[in-house]
């Protein structure tokens, strides 16, 4: 069976699929065969040459790290304070004007 051919088709590959597996429907859990499609780790040297923010990974204190984890956390909660207050106020509203 001869595949059909656009006009405008000039058969090059954008992107090669034919690594990729469907997803298993009937038995979801059951290992498959399994290819490794993932590149190969990088040499030390282009590691530390591509990631240069990473130098200085242990610069931080853990005093320090700490301080910036609960700083972190601390602005999470109050913008979740924040989306609470507002969705109880739209909630008061509502019952305001339907009594």
């Amino acid at each position: 069976m001869a595949r059909s051919r656009r006009e405008d088709d000039d058969g090059r590959v954008v992107a090669d699929m034919s690594g990729i597996e469907g997803p298993r429907l009937l038995l979801p859990r059951m290992p498959g065969k399994r290819r490794d499609l993932s590149p190969p780790p990088p040499a030390e040297e282009e590691e530390q040459e591509a990631r240069p923010w990473e130098k200085d990974r242990d610069a931080l204190s853990p005093k320090d790290r700490r301080l910036y984890v609960f700083a972190a956390l601390k602005a999470a909660l109050l913008i979740g304070a924040v989306f609470l207050i507002c969705f109880g106020l739209f909630i008061a509203l509502l019952l305001w004007l339907w009594l």
